[in-house]
C-alpha cells in the first residue's frame, strides 16, 4: 500500500510541475511578445493614436481594439472599426500611417 501511495504522490506531484512549468513558459512567451510590442511601436514614426484615427477616417466608424501585428518583417497597427458596414479589421503601416489592407471581420455592430 505504501508504495502505491508514494507513487500516486509522485505522479500527483510531476503533474502539478509540469502544469506549473507550463504556464511560467507561457506567462515569459507573452512577456516577450509584450516587450517585442513595445519595441516595435518606440521606432514607429506613427503613435497608436495616429493609427487609430486614421483607420476610423478610413472606415468611418470607431475604433473598438488595436493590437501590433509582424508579418514578414513588418510591424503594423490592426485596429477593428464598427461602423456602417459592421466590424473591419485595418492594417496601418506603422511608418507611413496609411490604411494598407482592410478585411470584414464577421462582426455586427451590437454584437457583445
Amino acid at each position: 500500500m505504501t508504495i502505491k501511495r508514494i507513487a500516486a504522490c509522485a505522479l500527483a506531484s510531476l503533474l502539478v510541475l509540469g502544469f506549473a512549468s507550463e504556464a511560467a513558459l507561457a506567462k515569459r512567451a507573452r512577456q516577450g511578445e509584450d516587450a517585442r510590442d513595445a519595441a516595435a511601436l518606440a521606432s514607429m514614426k506613427v503613435t497608436l493614436p495616429q493609427a487609430i484615427a486614421s483607420a476610423e477616417q478610413q472606415a468611418g466608424g470607431h475604433a473598438v481594439s488595436a493590437d501590433i501585428v509582424h508579418r514578414q518583417g513588418i510591424t503594423q497597427i490592426a485596429v477593428e472599426v464598427a461602423g456602417a458596414k459592421g466590424v473591419q479589421t485595418l492594417l496601418v503601416d506603422g511608418q507611413t500611417g496609411k490604411v494598407t489592407a482592410t478585411a470584414d471581420s464577421g462582426h455586427d455592430d451590437d454584437s457583445d
